[in-house]
């Protein structure tokens, strides 16, 4: 009955025109609706990027909600309104992304960071997990990249994925001061005023200043071509930053 009812609810939405993702669920997947209606209200044009994908939850819930707000801008295209038509036949958004997602997949790496969650060997998962959990999307035509091995060793792989492409969200969840340095290397070329950067444990540490994702964060802030604005909070000690503009 359940069931029956949760689906007649989303056909509803659907036919609505409406996001059925709840605004204000402060998880990490409310993370990344809040993030991809960031992405469609402003029709920004980027791939996801996840650097610690683990089990591969997060990867799997962006598309997921990706696809949602896709229906819904292919559904603009029956509005009575037509600058709404417009606007869904125009949107950048109609472009095909990539979901790239990069792992060593061996768990934490040796660290001087001393902290009982994020010991060496934690957190590891099977690429080939991952890889079965997305065959779903595949089968539509989604496109996702998977890189195994360091964030530095996949480096050139990823460049090369990237080419001329931008990045709307860049989801950080590596725990780690040295592996958040790594990532935030990579991606500063592809960032773009409006992108999304998600730090999954910038909190973590007892929210020292001086380790983890604050402080690799706080030293690529002074160096980087980019200003940025804490966006919202969200779980237990993740935060979101915007890209808002160019550094002087």
């Amino acid at each position: 009955m359940f069931k029956f009812i949760r689906k007649f609810i989303s056909i509803f939405l659907k036919k609505k025109q409406f996001i059925r993702g709840e605004i204000n669920l402060n998880d990490r997947k409310g993370s990344l609706h809040k993030a991809w209606g960031h992405i469609f209200s402003n029709h920004l044009d980027g791939d996801y990027v996840e650097f610690g994908v683990y089990q591969g939850d997060s990867l799997f819930n962006s598309i997921e909600i990706y696809l949602e707000f896709k229906n819904w801008l292919k559904l603009q295209l029956n509005s009575k309104e037509k600058w709404r038509v417009k606007i869904s036949e125009q949107s950048p958004l109609n472009r095909k992304i990539i979901f790239h997602g990069l792992d060593t997949f061996e768990g934490i790496p040796k660290n001087r960071e001393n902290n009982i969650s994020f010991s060496e060997g934690n957190f590891k998962a099977s690429e080939e997990f991952v890889n079965n959990i997305l065959k779903t999307f595949h089968k539509i035509n989604i496109n996702t990249i998977l890189y195994k091995g360091t964030f530095n060793n996949t480096k050139k792989n990823f460049e090369s994925n990237m080419k001329n492409r931008k990045i709307s969200i860049v989801n950080i969840d590596c725990d780690l001061e040295e592996s958040t340095n790594d990532a935030l290397n990579i991606t500063e070329n592809f960032l773009q005023i409006g992108s999304i950067l998600l730090f999954d444990d910038y909190n973590s540490f007892n929210a020292n200043e001086n380790m983890g994702q604050r402080k690799a964060f706080f030293d690529y802030r002074k160096k980087s071509k980019f200003k940025f604005e804490q966006f919202y909070s969200y779980h237990y000690s993740g935060v979101a930053f915007l890209c808002v503009g160019k550094a002087n």
